[in-house]
């Protein structure tokens, strides 16, 4: 599945390190966003009847991956309204000033040369070109060699590439599919909270993916990564609540050991990305 970048505000960090915002002051960032939004998130928290969304998807989505990928996708629109799209609305608006987007009234009005769009063709065997095209060449080649010689904890090309992420969201799959095999499980208010809050840690490591990974932006990450390691764990304190009633003793302790590898995973990779943010810096 694919998730988009969450855009930020550009008055959020300048290009100077000591002003770059570290994972504390986007920690508060977030959390008074999530403040100021949660009249909206009491809105939209609750399906029909007071239900979790969640149980509406299961019957929604054709695949319990497909449930938990459309909750994580909603909770990202959420948490996106954090993060004002100013740059993204500049783009838009530059847009408008070009021909493709002009309608018939705005195209008789356009002189391409007080726009600067006018380019002389170049002569076949023009050396100033051809000199430029070795030097664009050479650019393009150092960049892709620091690029690749660049260190970084992981490979993020994906999201599905974070094994920590991937754990979760299968996780997640996992206990919905209890809705078929042991629906009496999800008759149990307390597993019904257990299903929740493993979503949540997924969402949140989704969040932390969709922030990126420029250092300008790695203290959300680490900051959204913070808050999936917190749900962890209070799910595991809240898992052996249901160690009885309702899992028996084999899904109890299968749980319990996802959960418990999950969050030590979490652990680490918050670790490693603190290490790798403080060595661009």
């Amino acid at each position: 599945m694919f998730f988009k970048q969450i855009q930020t505000k550009p008055d959020m960090f300048s290009s100077e390190h000591h002003h770059i915002w570290d994972e504390h002051q986007w920690e508060s960032h977030i959390n008074e966003m999530s403040r100021r939004h949660e009249h909206l998130r009491e809105l939209i928290e609750s399906g029909p009847g007071d239900h979790p969304r969640w149980l509406t998807h299961i019957r929604d989505f054709p695949t319990k991956l497909d449930a938990v990928d459309a909750f994580i996708e909603e909770e990202l629109l959420l948490e996106e309204s954090y993060f004002p799209m100013d740059d993204e609305t500049e783009e838009e608006d530059d847009d408008m000033d070009d021909p493709l987007f002009m309608d018939d009234e705005q195209l008789d009005e356009w002189d391409p040369e007080e726009d600067g769009d006018v380019h002389e063709e170049p002569e076949e065997g023009d050396d100033a070109i051809d000199d430029e095209d070795e030097h664009l060449e050479s650019i393009f080649e150092d960049i892709f060699e620091e690029e690749s010689q660049g260190e970084t904890p992981y490979e993020y090309a994906s999201l599905e590439n974070i094994a920590i992420y991937t754990d979760a969201r299968d996780l997640a799959a996992d206990l919905l599919v209890f809705n078929d095999s042991k629906p009496h499980y999800m008759d149990h208010p307390g597993f019904i909270h257990l299903v929740s809050e493993v979503l949540l840690i997924s969402t949140k490591l989704a969040a932390a993916y969709s922030m990126g990974f420029d250092v300008e932006v790695l203290g959300a990450n680490i900051a959204y990564c913070k808050k999936a390691l917190e749900r962890a764990n209070l799910t595991l304190m809240h898992l052996q609540s249901l160690r009885e009633n309702p899992l028996n003793r084999a899904d109890y302790f299968e749980l319990h050991r996802r959960l418990f590898e999950l969050r030590n995973n979490i652990a680490v990779h918050v670790q490693e990305t603190r290490g790798f943010f403080q060595s661009q810096l």
